[in-house]
């Protein structure tokens, strides 16, 4: 069971990046056009469905199969790593549902509406900002995740920590060192 969750968790991570990469993509790609324009107005239902459907859902199952793997695995309860990934997957939901999702639906709607007068054209640069920060900090998380779930750094829990290692207590007790 652990490994197929692991594999679930992996390519859901995959999916997760590609997703925000290509969301980034599109939002730069058609940063400079009208947002009234045809092209302007499907990119913008096409990040809204990324969004909607690949986007949040892989986060959901990025975040769920890192959980349920960190239950299973006794060993993984004690490990600094896994918390700061823990941490990091609640950092990327939040990213994810109050700025990418949110800012592609109403960019979306925006753009749907076409003429676009003064004050919204305000509001439109305040989601397209929301959106493009929201997906490069929820890209930055999930690279981060992905380098601790590889480098595994040795952050010891607030127990392990307060432990004495027993090299120490032998180094601490040798007179000739």
């Amino acid at each position: 069971m652990r490994k197929s969750l692991k594999f679930v968790h992996t390519v859901a991570t995959a999916v997760l990046v590609g997703a925000l990469l290509l969301q980034l993509a599109i939002a730069y790609r058609y940063a400079g056009l009208a947002p009234a324009d045809a092209a302007t107005i499907e990119a913008r239902q096409l990040m809204a469905d990324i969004a909607r459907w690949v986007t949040t859902p892989s986060m959901a199952v990025v975040v769920l199969t890192g959980l349920l793997l960190m239950s299973l695995n006794a060993t993984f309860m004690s490990a600094g790593w896994v918390w700061a990934k823990a941490l990091i997957g609640l950092l990327l939901v939040k990213a994810v549902i109050t700025l990418v999702d949110p800012a592609a639906r109403e960019l979306a709607l925006i753009a749907a509406h076409g003429a676009i007068g003064a004050e919204a054209m305000a509001e439109l640069a305040r989601f397209v900002r929301m959106e493009r920060g929201g997906a490069s900090v929820a890209l930055l998380l999930c690279l981060a995740a992905i380098a601790f779930g590889i480098w595994r750094p040795g952050f010891a829990s607030a127990r392990a920590a307060a432990r004495p290692r027993a090299d120490e207590n032998a180094v601490a007790g040798d007179p000739a060192r």
